[in-house]
């Protein structure tokens, strides 16, 4: 199967709801295939940002959105495999996003608008306002802010592998970083000529894909 035989879904409501909603049923069963491979780095959800091992499993779901984004921009010639590889990426930051602790009405930045019944949307016109105010409309420049903002939010979680002393993660810092994260990367998605209604319609199409690889052990 693949998201040509995926079904288009009415989404009554949040459509950002309706994304993470999707997202917390399609982690539960990863998690028990992870378990099971050996390679899950930590049982707890949300994890815990002082633990090594929480740490872990946050940087590993950070470099796959950033894997995503690079299979994404190797295909850009392509446009629907392009924007497919990009929602790819947001199932990715939705479950980096679960696993932190927030949710979907919890990641906009402080002093970010809401006024709006869906907070997407809310952050589709938020992408066009930063379009507008750093006149900055090309690709590659929110990739790399994109790309800025996941790894310093990484960067605030300083209990590496190697490390023998603990430190408290700065958890203001890192929200903050993440919540400038997924600014920009909506933005990108914008840019990229997808709207709250596209994105939602992609997002919910390609879980279609992923629940049947699940039941069919793909």
């Amino acid at each position: 199967m693949n998201i040509n035989h995926a079904v288009e879904e009415k989404v009554e409501g949040d459509l950002l709801k309706a994304i993470f909603d999707r997202q917390k049923s399609l982690m539960n069963k990863y998690h028990d295939i992870e378990l099971r491979s050996g390679l899950l780095q930590t049982e707890d959800c949300p994890v815990n940002l002082d633990d090594k091992r929480g740490q872990a499993r946050i940087k590993d779901f950070a470099w796959r959105v950033t894997e995503e984004l690079g299979e994404a921009l190797d295909a850009r010639t392509t446009k629907d495999h392009y924007q497919e590889e990009l929602i790819d990426g947001l199932h990715f930051l939705t479950e980096l996003t679960i696993l932190t602790g927030k949710g979907y009405d919890t990641i906009l930045p402080p002093g970010t608008t809401h006024n709006r019944d869906d907070h997407l949307e809310d952050l589709v016109v938020n992408a066009h306002e930063l379009i507008y105010t750093h006149e900055r409309g090309y690709l590659d420049y929110w990739v790399s802010k994109f790309i800025e903002q996941l790894a310093m939010m990484c960067n605030c979680l300083k209990n590496k592998p190697w490390k023998q002393s603990m430190m408290k993660t700065d958890r203001e810092a890192f929200y903050n970083r993440l919540a400038e994260a997924w600014c920009c990367y909506i933005t990108i998605l914008v840019v990229s000529g997808m709207t709250a209604e596209s994105i939602a319609c992609t997002y919910l199409k390609k879980s279609q894909v992923n629940q049947f690889r699940q039941r069919s052990n793909y």
